[in-house]
């Protein structure tokens, strides 16, 4: 195999890992539904969630004999991005009490057009044709998909989720940098600390952490543990590393069409031509957006360029 088909595969499979993995956090709107039908507040549902994730991965670690020591400044920087993530799903899932999940989703997935502005700053990730006719797709599908239901808007929930938006550009774009040194499930144990340390901070803060009785409420936490954490961000940050952040970005607003289509399914919700257009532009984001696409693209320039330039010669 060489060079060129070697990174063919690993950007192939990285794409995958990306869709996959948001694909699994599209669920975390149905828990947080459920979570709420059943009386069970966020700071115990997250709580209980982070705690389990990272006691699950940290015994997975040392079970298969990983390295784990970091350098001091490494080590800041892994929990300072696990800090960060822990109060983007504070905010995010409280931001819910004031906003319908359609007007909070549009919002938090205005994150994709921040990691590609921030990335081509700072990472020197330059912004394509294609990536950026997949940023129009991707925010033209999640503003269809929002919009599809019924909408509900309060301010602190708008503030609420704008933070939590930027809070996620800067945990994908710390991570693209971090997973260069740190192997990716090391760096999501790291993560994991900090994110649990906010929300035990955050539920003893506001009284509503409390240790759940019903078998209902254990099941929604072992489910948002499993499959709506530990495999989404194993999958997302392995995807990282395989591409460039704000092309993770892009894929990864997958995301509400994978809650729009389990909302639908699970929880009797309407499928309106609104979501169905704006599924297939999302879809189509995360065409555009793969490098795969982009080669394609840039080989197409360059051979109008070179025919241009062989015609003008004659």
């Amino acid at each position: 195999m060489d060079g060129r088909t070697a990174d063919d595969a690993g950007t192939r499979s990285g794409v995958a890992l990306v869709v996959v993995g948001a694909a699994l956090f599209g669920t975390l709107g149905i828990f947080g539904e459920l979570a709420r039908t059943v009386g069970l507040s966020t700071a115990t549902l997250l709580g209980g969630r982070f705690l389990a994730a990272t006691a699950i991965l940290w015994a997975y670690l040392a079970r298969r004999g990983y390295d784990v020591r970091l350098a001091p400044r490494t080590l800041a920087a892994e929990l300072g991005l696990g800090l960060v993530y822990g109060f983007m799903s504070v905010a995010y899932f409280e931001s819910l009490a004031w906003l319908s999940a359609g007007v909070a989703t549009l919002v938090l997935f205005t994150y994709p057009v921040q990691v590609t502005l921030v990335s081509a700053v700072t990472l020197d990730e330059p912004v394509t044709v294609p990536k950026a006719l997949a940023l129009a797709a991707a925010l033209g599908g999640v503003a269809l998909v929002a919009s599809g239901g019924d909408v509900a808007f309060g301010l602190p929930g708008f503030v609420l989720v704008g933070a939590a938006s930027l809070a996620y550009t800067v945990y994908s774009t710390g991570t693209r940098v971090m997973v260069a040194t740190v192997r990716p499930l090391v760096h999501a144990a790291y993560v994991f600390l900090g994110v649990t340390a906010v929300v035990l901070l955050y539920g003893v803060g506001t009284g509503t952490l409390s240790v759940p009785t019903a078998p209902a409420d254990w099941g929604l936490i072992a489910g948002i543990t499993v499959v709506g954490t530990l495999c989404p961000m194993i999958l997302f940050t392995a995807g990282l590393a395989r591409i460039p952040a704000s092309t993770a970005s892009i894929v990864s607003t997958s995301e509400p069409l994978t809650t729009v289509v389990l909302g639908i399914v699970l929880l009797s919700e309407p499928l309106t031509p609104a979501i169905a257009v704006g599924g297939a532009a999302i879809l189509a984001s995360v065409i555009l957006a793969s490098p795969a696409t982009e080669r394609a693209v840039v080989d197409w320039v360059r051979r109008r360029r070179r025919n241009r330039t062989e015609g003008s010669d004659g």
